[in-house]
């Protein structure tokens, strides 16, 4: 059995860009992290007490656990735990949207044609972790958790996989759990807000846009797949919507 979790980023009125993102991993490789992501939030520093969570915005910001920790700790401490996901070979999986151009050109009538960003990225994401799936583990089955705070908005999209187990044999079950006690929604957490950060640059920058050094390592790795929906896409998929509604297809 495979697990994956994922989490949200972005998703605050007035975010330039929201994204969903998270790891996909065997029994064996869950069991390892849950450990030494454990051990490590239990032994941070020598002079350092033990973190409750590992939350990459916080750590960043350097707020609520973080405060005692200047930025060299910072970078060190999100060293240690990227190190964990990439030692056990992890797949990360994540996908962006352009939240400011969704909200311009998904207006009125068109906005009830397509779904909205954070269900965007929840569809982009299980189509990406099917692919994975069929292409490296075929005939695995998986359980795909996502953050409990975002089930209002993706319960119905989950039931949509969970209906149709003769187009998705894979998955076994999903499921929503409370970031703070699943310490494999902290892992997903690092890869959705890393994406956070890195498709700001994006939209910038375009195909410049250069990741942070905590980004890169993820970025080339082989078992790294996403991707991010700008102004030309959302615009292309509207026209497809609104050409299909025309000709009633």
């Amino acid at each position: 059995m495979l697990g994956a979790f994922f989490d949200d980023s972005g998703t605050h009125a007035g975010s330039p860009v929201l994204t969903v993102g998270g790891l996909l991993g065997t029994e064996d490789q869950w069991d390892q992290f849950a450990a030494a992501w454990t051990a490590l939030l239990a032994r941070p520093f020598d002079d350092k007490p033990p973190l409750r969570n590992c939350h990459l915005s916080a750590c960043r910001a350097g707020d609520g656990e973080f405060s005692t920790y200047n930025q060299a700790e910072r970078d060190r401490i999100t060293y240690l735990f990227r190190r964990i996901i990439v030692d056990l070979d992890m797949v990360t999986i994540a996908a962006a949207v352009d939240n400011a151009a969704w909200d311009e050109l998904a207006r009125g009538e068109t906005r009830e044609m397509i779904v909205d960003p954070i269900g965007y990225c929840y569809v982009k994401c299980m189509d990406l972790l099917l692919q994975v799936i069929r292409s490296r583990k075929p005939g695995e089955k998986v359980a795909v958790a996502f953050d409990e705070g975002v089930r209002r908005h993706l319960e119905l999209w989950s039931r949509f996989y969970r209906v149709q187990p003769d187009k998705y044999p894979e998955i076994e079950t999903i499921y929503f759990a409370p970031v703070n006690r699943v310490v494999a929604l902290q892992g997903a957490d690092m890869i959705a807000t890393e994406t956070f950060y890195f498709g700001q640059r994006w939209l910038r920058h375009g195909a410049d846009a250069k990741p942070n050094p905590h980004f890169v390592e993820f970025m080339q790795r082989q078992l790294s797949v996403g991707l991010i929906l700008d102004r030309d896409a959302i615009a292309n998929i509207i026209e497809n919507m609104r050409d299909a509604e025309a000709t009633g297809r």
